[in-house]
């Protein structure tokens, strides 16, 4: 039998930069992407679940990350384009597009960290050419379709 799943199971240390993972598995899961912070320390952006008080900030975690985790290394980001918004008119961690580079931002405490999507490191932004979405989605491409594996914001629990 095959068993058709696009995860691997792993540890923290083993997601590459810019990876996006499933972890938290005993409540449920929440979902991440692997990042780096001062010195190159692995850390995460934790992003917002529909049981979140905060929907629209992913938040920085660094340390206590010892537990299984499910990478997907076939994830694809897709913007929801009726969602752009010009640089500045909005917060949280949008996704924010720079040219051809794409950025998140996580936060911590009362400050956040901008962040290359496909590298995991902190990048500064041009203030030029920037657009901001305030929706997007993470997924699989599966048989030629896109398979939702997350969805920012998240939707609110009923």
């Amino acid at each position: 039998m095959k068993v058709d799943f696009n995860g691997v199971t792993t540890n923290f240390d083993s997601i590459p930069l810019g990876g996006f993972f499933m972890f938290d598995l005993s409540r449920g899961g929440s979902f991440g992407i692997c990042v780096a912070v001062a010195d190159n320390k692995r850390a995460a952006i934790s992003l917002p679940t529909s049981t979140s008080r905060e929907k629209r900030l992913g938040w920085l975690q660094v340390g206590g990350l010892n537990q299984t985790f499910i990478h997907f290394p076939g994830a694809v980001l897709r913007p929801v384009l009726t969602s752009v918004a010009e640089a500045g008119s909005s917060a949280g961690s949008v996704l924010i597009c720079a040219g051809q580079k794409r950025f998140i931002r996580g936060y911590e405490n009362n400050h956040s960290r901008t962040f290359n999507v496909e590298t995991g490191l902190v990048e500064e932004l041009s203030p030029h050419d920037v657009v901001y979405f305030t929706q997007w989605n993470v997924g699989l491409l599966v048989d030629q379709s896109f398979e939702e594996i997350y969805r920012f914001p998240p939707d609110t629990e009923d």
